[in-house]
């Protein structure tokens, strides 16, 4: 359908994307595989016509792409969506743009709204989108591609936000669409194993070049560049645990791959239980009668499907939500309803890491100036001299380059990886016993990935505090946790 040769795409002067050949097939789907920065969205942007404003592509087979009746899935679609129009308006507008009447319209965007597998397709066209879950708005987005009869649907990282189950359904309804519609689909990601569920082929992407392609089964199996093999090792592995993860930049500096396992963890005292917690919103139930418990030193893993609990737990854990029944202790005290001195204390002692460490940081605020300020209001470390000294050292714990540097740097300045480990920074600076990681690892690229859980599960050896880990991805739960408790959605606890 397509032979993309020689795509090269410049911001002023600087190369962005060096010379990237692309052959897309109509009923087949090519991948474009690589860490954020290599290049991916910008060819797929570039292939839409909608490179931003001072950057600019060149190359033979732009004007046949642009030729092309084209779609997009968007990452996000919370910000792809028009917030003020019900979904299905939006969906028909797709179709108008077709050359649809508006009552044609409205029956074709019903009928896509159904073969995405929406449920009550006539209730949920009148619905805004903050009225849907994740995985619906993405079925929104597809739609809306779909209603418009694309040639070449592009899918830009279309599951990154979602939890396991729904992303499992999302790329199965596109590989299934894909091949009864027989329209070309490039699909863009760096979750090998969503590849591996949708492609045919595959081009790997680094710093803007294209180190690596051919068909799916091959290059997955039998990997040619250190940085393909960086990436496929980089994942957890399913039935084991190493001590450490190996890291793109092992591969590619052709570091020794250490083979050692993690050793198996010994209970110990409980630090942290609950006892037949329950949480309801609106009259509706999200946790009934959830007992845990947590151990000195040990990781706990909590996996479940959007809206299981997960979040909740962790939020009554920390005062940021109340129970509506049940008893959180901590060290044999109980810790739910305290006052506000003692929840001053406590914050002390449980500590939390975000999904999201750019919204969580103050972007005002230098990261030296964030990880002091809770210091300063626990009375932690001294004066300000020692503060600024213990807030190098984490900067150095966690693994920042250039501790001295980075303290004087806002959170725009940083890399996504970079952010969390900031953020992972901040929360010790208190020298908390338990630490909750809520996502903190699920936006984050494979190799990145990689790196954070390895600092995390370093620290825990270093300053032996316990980790309720939370996440919708069973793959790395397995790995992190010594053991694991599954929110299902009909026991919600």
């Amino acid at each position: 359908m397509l032979h993309l040769q020689g795509l090269h795409i410049f911001s002023t002067s600087t190369p962005l994307v060096s010379g990237l050949d692309l052959n897309i097939l109509a009923g087949q789907c090519s991948a474009l595989v690589g860490e954020s920065g290599s290049g991916k969205s910008l060819s797929a942007l570039a292939l839409m016509d909608l490179l931003p404003s001072g950057i600019r592509a060149e190359g033979a087979g732009l004007a046949e792409a642009r030729a092309l009746r084209r779609a997009m899935v968007f990452q996000e679609p919370m910000t792809a969506l028009n917030p003020t129009m019900r979904v299905g308006e939006q969906i028909a507008e797709a179709a108008r743009a077709r050359g649809k009447s508006a009552p044609e319209a409205k029956v074709y965007a019903l009928d896509w709204m159904a073969r995405v597998q929406l449920p009550e397709p006539e209730l949920s066209f009148r619905k805004y989108p903050h009225q849907m879950s994740g995985g619906q708005r993405q079925r929104i987005m597809i739609a809306m591609a779909m209603a418009q009869d694309p040639e070449l649907l592009i899918a830009d990282e279309p599951t990154t936000a979602l939890d396991h189950t729904v992303a499992h359904d999302i790329l199965r309804l596109l590989r299934a669409l894909q091949q009864s519609h027989g329209f070309a689909m490039l699909f863009i990601s760096h979750d090998l194993d969503a590849v591996a569920a949708v492609a045919d082929n595959v081009y790997v992407l680094r710093s803007g070049e294209c180190v690596e392609q051919g068909p799916l089964t091959v290059v997955l199996a039998q990997p040619q560049h250190a940085y393909t093999q960086g990436l496929l090792a980089s994942r957890p592995p399913e039935n084991r645990k190493p001590l450490r993860l190996p890291t793109v930049q092992d591969f590619i500096e052709g570091r020794q791959i250490s083979d050692l396992e993690r050793p198996t963890y010994v209970p110990s005292e409980v630090i942290l239980e609950v006892r037949a917690l329950s949480k309801a919103f609106a009259g509706i139930p999200v946790l009934h009668d959830l007992d845990l418990v947590l151990h000195e030193g040990e990781t706990l893993g909590l996996v479940g499907a959007s809206g299981s609990g997960k979040s909740t737990i962790a939020r009554c854990l920390v005062n940021l939500a109340q129970p509506d029944g049940g008893e959180i202790l901590y060290r044999g005290q109980r810790i739910d309803g305290l006052h506000r001195a003692g929840r001053r204390a406590m914050a002390r002692e449980i500590q939390y890491i975000f999904q999201d460490p750019f919204s969580s940081l103050s972007p005002r605020m230098r990261i030296g100036e964030a990880i002091q300020e809770a210091m300063h209001v626990h009375q932690l470390w001294g004066d300000a001299a020692q503060q600024k000294i213990k807030v190098l050292e984490l900067l150095e714990a966690v693994g920042l380059p250039q501790p001295s540097l980075a303290y004087d740097k806002y959170p725009h300045e940083f890399s996504g990886g970079q952010r969390q480990r900031i953020g992972i920074a901040r929360t010790l600076a208190v020298d908390p016993r338990v630490i909750i990681c809520d996502e903190s690892v699920a936006a984050l690229d494979v190799s990145v990935q990689a790196q954070v859980l390895n600092v995390l599960n370093d620290l825990k050896d270093r300053f032996q505090f316990s980790y309720l880990f939370i996440s919708h991805d069973a793959r790395v739960v397995r790995y992190m946790s010594d053991r694991t408790i599954v929110l299902g959605e009909e026991l919600k606890g």
